[in-house]
C-alpha cells in the first residue's frame, strides 16, 4: 500500500513538474523547418518558400500543451 501511495505521489510530482515546463516554456523549433520558419522547394533548390507546418514563424506548440490546456 505504501508503495503505490509512494508511485502515485512521484506520478503526481512528474506531470507538475511537466505542467510548469509547459507554461515556462509552451513552443518548441518546428522540425520541419529546424527553426527557420522557411522551406526550400523541392523542383528548385535555390527558391525559400514558409514553412507550411509552423506557418513561417519557426515555432510550434509542444505535445502536451493543448492536452493541460496551458498558455
Amino acid at each position: 500500500m505504501i508503495c503505490l501511495t509512494a508511485l502515485a505521489v512521484l506520478i503526481l510530482a512528474a506531470l507538475l513538474t511537466y505542467r510548469i515546463s509547459l507554461k515556462r516554456h509552451p513552443y518548441t523549433d518546428c522540425r520541419r523547418c529546424k527553426g527557420t520558419g522557411e522551406r526550400r522547394s523541392r523542383l528548385f533548390a535555390h527558391s525559400f518558400g514558409y514553412c507550411p507546418d509552423c506557418d513561417g514563424r519557426g515555432l510550434k506548440l509542444r505535445a502536451g500543451v493543448r492536452l493541460f490546456n496551458v498558455r
